[in-house]
């Protein structure tokens, strides 16, 4: 999932930092990962907390093939942990998931959890999963850092939201409908980003970032076919554009799976 920071119709996804996050070009893992341009990169990562059973410089294809084999708890736990500590916390999240399932107790994959929506900037899965870590454990103390981690940067978007607000009408351009529509998105206000980002059609009718993002939107809302054709729209625009080729995947992908016979 790839929304759009960028007020203008080029092809270039954005940059590539934790808190710009681009997880991989690995849209097909989940509508969890995030591209995001001028964010703040995130503290250093020690949030998150490791088992012992395996060695924290274990390489990546040696954990993946650990849980393919055998997807105990350790296992998942200690692969997650690796992918958050490589910057990919989209991909750890599916793994904390099923180490919750086989440990519903445990305060750590909760913790991480939560350590990797809020490098995602899903500020309030975060909140919600560090929250139920410390309802676990209330003297996890990397479980209370988070926390604080997470609402602090929340608190910073409603901060933004309101200097946004101030903005006089006449200022409005479509670089202030990206930015506003996005900090409505962070905050899970979809139908506030998808009404924000929608005027830029008024604006320039060809916006393929706009596009991007309200199809985005609409994944998140479960319109994935509102969202298809917005991607597919993008791409008549502009054919070569890579970021709507990969929502398009994304969420064609997605449709497959709630067509799919269970």
């Amino acid at each position: 999932m790839e929304t759009n920071n960028d007020s203008t119709n080029g092809n270039s996804p954005i940059n590539t930092r934790v808190f710009k996050i681009v997880i991989l070009a690995g849209l097909v893992l989940a509508p969890l990962i995030y591209l995001y341009e001028n964010s703040e990169p995130p503290p250093a990562i020690n949030q998150a907390e490791q088992t012992a059973s395996q060695p924290a410089k274990t390489d990546i294809p040696t954990l993946e093939n650990l849980v393919n084999t055998n997807p105990n708890f350790d296992n998942l736990i200690n692969l997650s942990m690796a992918y958050i500590n490589n910057q990919m916390p989209g991909r750890s999240i599916d793994y904390l998931k099923k180490a919750i399932a086989l440990n519903p107790n445990s305060a750590i994959a909760y913790n991480n959890l939560g350590v990797a929506y809020i490098m995602l900037q899903q500020y309030q899965e975060g909140i919600d999963a560090c929250t139920k870590a410390l309802s676990i454990d209330p003297t996890f103390q990397l479980a209370k850092n988070n926390l604080k981690w997470g609402t602090d940067e929340k608190d910073k978007l409603q901060a933004i939201l309101k200097t946004q607000e101030q903005t006089p009408n006449a200022k409005k351009d479509v670089a202030y409908y990206i930015d506003n529509g996005m900090v409505y998105f962070k905050l899970k206000n979809y139908d506030k980003a998808i009404e924000v980002w929608s005027k830029i059609g008024d604006l320039d009718k060809k916006n393929v970032s706009a596009l991007n993002n309200i199809g985005t939107a609409f994944m998140m809302k479960g319109q994935i076919d509102d969202a298809i054709a917005l991607f597919k729209k993008a791409i008549e625009y502009e054919p070569n554009n890579q970021l709507a080729k990969n929502n398009l995947a994304w969420a064609q992908g997605e449709k497959a799976k709630t067509s799919s016979p269970k």
